[in-house]
């Protein structure tokens, strides 16, 4: 299918609805930071950590392997006993990575998308939003190339297909009307995104362009249909999204065997103060190869 680029008034009931509800600064660490109030229910979708072998790890096993517990407000390095740059906490930490920041996993979202689909009465007009700050978007010098030397040509033809191969990808993926066009500005200066409309079909695996580096595919940080009867939310580096809805789609969300979801309130924190049941590691693991790492309180480390 075709996103279409669509003037951001789209999505300004959004930003009134946040604004209503605080103070950025106020609201900034909670669900309603993100979403509108006013929804029936909520449901916390969270990313799936990493294994050694990089499969997908639900937190809820990690939890049941170290004896934490896994519910709604739950903070990764509680749970896991290790810090989000992947260093041990404790001895008994989980032995994997933490979750990316890279947005809501594909898997995660192709699972979600039907159940969303069947919760709106315009499955054919669905609104995505995505961060102005992808670096395909704009191509320049955040693209990295790199391909192999064909062992056939010279040293100079390899420095030719080399420089043509950096020159495509460079190349901006959105067009100069969308690049320079307007975004929907939600609080902080970095949450700005360009809106496009789209289908149910787009919503589970939008195809925001084809570049020298192949499709680029990856969920929105935003997503709504035309009737509002949901939104879904993915901040920038976050562990999980945020989806608010009717009653019967947050337990259709919670119930689908694809996402690891649990219900929260629009009034839940999403920082480490919001894990209240499992507590945060104290020490971190020394040993004669730590460069120097010394405990951790309050969330900083002391040498």
């Amino acid at each position: 299918m075709t996103l279409n680029f669509v003037d951001p008034s789209v999505g300004t009931w959004i930003v009134a609805a946040l604004e209503a509800q605080g103070q950025q600064d106020d609201v900034a660490d909670l669900a309603a930071g993100q979403i509108p109030s006013g929804y029936e229910a909520y449901a916390r979708v969270f990313h799936p950590a990493l294994g050694l072998d990089g499969e997908a790890v639900r937190w809820g096993k990690i939890a049941k392997k170290r004896g934490t517990t896994m519910h709604g407000a739950a903070q990764f390095t509680p749970i896991s006993g290790i810090s989000e740059e992947g260093i041990a906490l404790l001895d008994d930490a989980w032995d994997g990575e933490a979750p990316g920041g890279d947005g809501l996993p594909a898997a995660q979202l192709t699972a979600m998308a039907p159940l969303l689909a069947a919760n709106t009465q315009t499955p054919e007009e669905i609104f995505l939003g995505l961060w102005n700050g992808l670096a395909f978007i704009h191509g320049g010098d955040q693209i990295e190339v790199l391909i192999d030397q064909d062992s056939e040509l010279s040293e100079e033809e390899n420095a030719a297909r080399q420089a043509a191969a950096k020159a495509e990808a460079k190349r901006p993926a959105f067009s100069d009307r969308v690049r320079n066009g307007p975004t929907l500005h939600m609080g902080s200066g970095y949450r700005s995104y360009y809106i496009f409309q789209g289908t149910a079909e787009d919503l589970a695996s939008p195809l925001w362009a084809r570049t020298s580096e192949g499709e680029q595919r990856q969920a929105p940080n935003l997503a709504w249909p035309h009737d509002r009867a949901w939104i879904l939310s993915t901040e920038l580096y976050e562990d999980s999204s945020i989806i608010a809805g009717s009653r019967a789609l947050i337990d259709a969300l919670i119930g689908c065997p694809g996402l690891e979801a649990y219900e929260v309130r629009i009034d839940t924190r999403l920082d480490l103060a919001g894990d209240n049941i499992n507590p945060m590691p104290e020490e971190i693991l020394v040993d004669d190869d730590d460069h120097g790492l010394g405990d951790i309180h309050d969330g900083e480390f002391t040498n």
